[in-house]
């Protein structure tokens, strides 16, 4: 159903479409993973309106009824950052902030980590509203972090991520053997190295893994790979490409050393996801990368 709205300041509007199938206000929101709980709360504080009545939680919606979700301002939840977070993508519902190497997304310890950063970004664009990101990336790992803007909306995109609809690709410069337009699939269970802390290994009792990857170009002893997510498990893409002989420059746990690059060569450069409403495909690709320039394939 393509829905249009309209978000003004503490609040969001959706026009039903006329053709829109009739559908009990129940299943809307379950429609968009809002808790029973969430639902109870919306409703006790009067913060959903039918065509400007409040909403019992009993009534069926037709086409062309207008829903509207009250906003209320919230607290942003981190401390900020000294520095804003680099932004390359917004819109009404989202953000995309470029992590640097070497910072963290999250830690309740680490004032400068991205969701710090993004805390300062939010203060200083008016975002009232919890600093809540989609996905992580490693501390070492370049690129793009998708957060959600309005809290509401949260359970729904973390949705999308589990069920594949937001998809993160990634360019990896490796070891290895391979040449362009060679394809992989890698889909071996990862899990903790039970001998060294923090690492992760193949495991038979692991967590299911699949990665696809492309060989994009070969430079000397080196491949440019593109590699696809289908599922999220920590160091994934370290891990399959290290176990397959595919092992990531500058990895310092699963890869290899070189001094002709400044830091690990996995970027997560390229990710997309759908408008919660009109359904609007986005594809967002992050700016530069200045160890991945050295290739001409990208």
């Amino acid at each position: 159903m393509n829905i249009s709205y309209e978000l003004k300041p503490g609040r969001l509007i959706l026009d039903l479409p006329a053709d829109a199938e009739d559908i009990s206000l129940a299943d809307f929101l379950r429609s968009y993973h809002i808790s029973g709980k969430k639902k109870y709360e919306l409703l006790q504080e009067h913060q959903i309106t039918i065509n400007r009545i409040d909403a019992s939680g009993n009534e069926i919606l037709h086409g062309k009824d207008r829903i509207t979700f009250a906003l209320p301002s919230q607290e942003i939840d981190y401390q900020p950052a000294d520095t804003d977070c680099e932004v390359v993508y917004e819109d009404d519902f989202v953000y995309v902030a470029r992590k640097e190497p070497g910072i963290i997304v999250h830690d309740p310890d680490d004032p400068d980590c991205l969701a710090s950063r993004a805390a300062a970004y939010q203060r200083n664009h008016g975002i009232q509203s919890p600093v809540r990101y989609i996905h992580r990336l490693d501390r070492e790992t370049t690129g793009l972090v998708l957060f959600v803007k309005i809290s509401l909306l949260q359970a729904w995109y973390d949705a999308k991520l589990e069920e594949k609809e937001i998809e993160r690709e990634y360019l990896a410069i490796t070891g290895g053997k391979g040449h362009a337009g060679q394809r992989f699939t890698y889909n071996q269970n990862i899990g903790r190295d039970r001998h060294v802390s923090g690492k992760y290994r193949f495991s038979p009792t692991g967590k299911e893994a699949v990665t696809k990857a492309v060989v994009l170009d070969r430079k000397h002893d080196l491949l440019l790979m593109r590699c696809r997510l289908l599922t999220g498990r920590t160091h994934q893409i370290r891990v399959h490409l290290s176990g397959n002989r595919h092992p990531i420059i500058n990895d310092p746990l699963y890869g290899i050393p070189s001094s002709q690059f400044e830091h690990m060569c996995l970027w997560a450069d390229t990710i997309r996801f759908s408008d919660p409403f009109t359904g609007e495909q986005r594809t967002v690709q992050d700016t530069f990368n200045e160890d991945f320039a050295k290739f001409s394939a990208k």
